[in-house]
């Protein structure tokens, strides 16, 4: 475990980020298997409010609409990597962001298994969903995750507030500096959030 972890907080940022995506898009594909199984499909549309609400059909403004939303995500990603946990018998800190991200995959997963996207037209069979994940021309979902991941890992040694154990150590927020390397994947990852609210934009006036 604590293998994993030293790989998770790699002092080279793609490391940080690859470490956390692929196990991700591995859990987002088994979640939405069992989903697909066990759940009726549609189980989560309209499930939340956040998500009622009307994509322009221009896609430049339908695109600047979804990448606002979106940077709602980065922003609950990065305010976790504020706060970070060390086991009483670790010397690595995770932060809490790493798990706003990991339930960012879970949800995916459940989005694709149970096939509730709110544009979602009429219903795929599980293969051809799988397939469309893939096919960055219809679908931006992982690239959006990719996006996420980036933004995680760039901001990993951010975090002001450290527990460990009992021991709770706090820094000065206006300390926070990211290397050439964080900053570098950070911009990508804002580039990748756009290039994402881009392709789906694009798909949904398609439809």
């Amino acid at each position: 475990m604590e293998a994993v972890k030293k790989i998770l907080m790699s002092p080279r940022p793609a490391v940080r980020a690859l470490a956390l995506y692929l196990p991700g898009v591995a859990a987002a594909l088994a979640v939405a298997a069992v989903s697909c199984l066990l759940l009726p499909e549609g189980s989560f549309k309209n499930a939340n409010p956040l998500w009622n609400w009307q994509v322009s059909a221009d896609p430049l403004t339908g695109a600047a609409q979804i990448f606002g939303f979106n940077l709602l995500f980065t922003a609950v990603v990065v305010g976790g990597n504020l706060f970070a946990k060390c086991g009483a018998h670790s010397r690595v800190y995770l932060p809490y962001g790493y798990l706003a991200l990991a339930a960012l995959f879970v949800i995916y997963g459940l989005m694709i298994g149970t096939w509730s996207f709110q544009m979602a037209a009429g219903s795929l069979p599980f293969a051809d969903r799988i397939r469309r994940m893939f096919d960055l021309r219809e679908a931006s979902g992982l690239l959006e995750l990719a996006s996420f991941c980036c933004t995680a890992a760039a901001t990993a040694n951010i975090a002001f507030v450290r527990v460990r154990g009992r021991e709770v150590t706090a820094a000065r927020l206006r300390d926070i500096r990211l290397t050439r390397g964080e900053a570098a994947l950070l911009a990508a990852g804002i580039l990748a959030l756009f290039a994402a609210a881009w392709i789906e934009a694009n798909s949904i006036a398609r439809l």
